[in-house]
């Protein structure tokens, strides 16, 4: 991503690319206000690949690369969202991660 357009939210930064591709995990994150943007979008991506020819890596420099997505992509994690903010199994995954990074940091 060449120097990515950075969107600055509360939840954090979304990444967009100059074409307007967004990050997903970045944009799941900043919509649902979740802990484990990650979670969601790995269940996500594995119950419906669907989405992923609508995504592609994006190389964002020294930090490695994030998948992005395009607008007829979002639009499909958009309608699917609500069902994963209630699955339990990915909120005591998401649970889990931060109890794991609290412990690390403590």
């Amino acid at each position: 991503m060449k120097e990515a357009v950075v969107l600055n939210l509360v939840e954090g930064p979304v990444r967009f690319t100059h074409d307007g591709q967004v990050s997903v995990v970045d944009a799941i994150r900043a919509v649902s206000m979740a802990d484990d943007s990650d979670a969601i979008w790995k269940k996500l991506k594995r119950e419906h690949p669907e989405i992923l020819p609508h995504c592609r890596n994006e190389s964002v420099g020294e930090n490695g690369s994030v998948m992005v997505v395009n607008s007829k992509g979002w639009e499909m994690i958009w309608l699917l969202l609500p069902e994963y903010l209630l699955d339990p199994d990915v909120m005591q995954s998401a649970e889990r991660q931060e109890s794991n990074r609290a412990a690390a940091s403590g």
